[in-house]
């Protein structure tokens, strides 16, 4: 029997950045993955920081902007290393991103909204100062600029894992129910038991059969993602929401921009053809993603570019309608704590009200018992880097 403060069950974003938020507290906590760290949503994410613009394209401010704006200073601040955890070494893959509208008036309009209802976070561009592939004289639209990181989610991962070492458990432990006070313990495949005073699911989807297993009643729900990558070795590198009238209070389409180990770019896109592209086949998306791309940069030559999708589900609490959650999600049942982050931008934000719910005191005396023997789970690549 291993006997612990706190055992984390999922090795995403939310898993690590919680792992060292209670061992820097000095509770004796374990993670256990079942795959490898950031397999799931965490390296499928665009990796950025945003403090809402994306939702603010309407020109009001909703609720999950008001939950999201204070998120780029508390990362900054973990970036700069004033706060815990310290992330100095993260690469960083751009400090800024921008908002961009083709000539459509409309787009115009919604563009200058976002910009009013942020007041001022967005700088309008003068077109001596436009990115590549905006600084073509065919482009006739309007760009601002966002103050806000985007983050090379594979060393995030790595930075919150490297100094961790055997507290990584490489495994799926099974719950095992404890009436109404959660789980009385987690048994390894080998037979091997776990033993918490606290018990944090945050496994994204993985939470579904953890809570079956628990008897736990707190439902989930998924809202799926069709991404596409475009992989050229001639693409420039570049971060933007293009923004449209048809698409609403969301972004057309999102681009990161990621260099593969061969030396290639790759955009990731997502935003609206990500979420309509759900109906769609691969072979469909990836025309619908070619059209797209063809009417927003005209300018830009495709035709030597590999295109592959990605399909990603979004896991998280249920809501109406499978509305949105405009708030992470953290629940107390007995001893255990479920909890998604609905986005990585939102992570400083659960893990303060997952670190306020729980009740526990560090121990005194740890157990004696080592996990030496066991082994640590690997970090997972990029999808763009096993996609091609």
């Amino acid at each position: 029997m291993i006997q612990i403060d706190i055992a984390i069950i999922g090795g995403g974003i939310s898993g690590l950045w919680l792992l060292n938020s209670f061992k820097s507290r000095g509770f004796r906590t374990l993670l256990f993955e079942k795959r490898s760290l950031g397999s799931g949503q965490t390296l499928a994410s665009q990796g950025m920081i945003h403090g809402g613009v994306k939702y603010n394209l309407e020109g009001r401010m909703t609720n999950a902007s008001e939950s999201i704006k204070a998120m780029p200073a508390i990362w900054q601040q973990c970036l700069s290393g004033e706060i815990q955890p310290d992330l100095r070494n993260v690469k960083r893959l751009a400090e800024r991103y921008y908002l961009f509208s083709d000539g459509n008036p409309g787009n115009r309009l919604m563009a200058f909204l976002g910009s009013k209802a942020l007041q001022g976070n967005l700088r309008r561009l003068k077109t001596s100062e436009y990115p590549e592939p905006l600084n073509h004289q065919a482009f006739k639209g309007v760009v601002y600029e966002l103050p806000d990181a985007i983050l090379d989610t594979a060393d995030l991962i790595t930075e919150l894992a490297k100094t961790h070492g055997s507290d990584l458990i490489l495994g799926s432990p099974q719950p095992v129910p404890d009436n109404d006070k959660g789980i009385s313990a987690l048994t390894m495949t080998d037979g091997a038991s776990v033993r918490a005073a606290c018990y944090v699911f945050c496994a994204g989807s993985g939470n579904a059969d953890l809570l079956t297993s628990s008897h736990l009643d707190v439902p989930m729900q998924i809202r799926p993602l069709h991404q596409v990558m475009v992989k050229g070795y001639d693409l420039p590198e570049f971060h933007a929401h293009a923004v449209g009238l048809r698409s609403g209070n969301k972004p057309r389409i999102t681009i990161t921009s990621h260099r593969t180990a061969d030396n290639g770019i790759v955009w990731y896109l997502g935003g609206e053809l990500a979420e309509t592209g759900v109906g769609r086949t691969a072979s469909e998306q990836v025309g619908f993603a070619r059209q797209e791309l063809k009417h927003i940069f005209p300018f830009v030559n495709f035709k030597s570019c590999q295109w592959v999708t990605l399909r990603v589900d979004r896991a998280e609490p249920m809501q109406h309608k499978q509305a949105r959650p405009d708030q992470p999600f953290c629940k107390r049942l007995g001893n255990v704590i479920v909890c998604w982050p609905t986005k990585l931008t939102l992570v400083p934000l659960l893990s303060s009200r997952v670190l306020s719910l729980v009740t526990e005191t560090p121990s005194a005396v740890m157990d004696a018992a080592t996990t030496t023997n066991l082994q640590s789970p690997d970090i997972a690549l990029p999808p763009w880097e096993t996609a091609f």
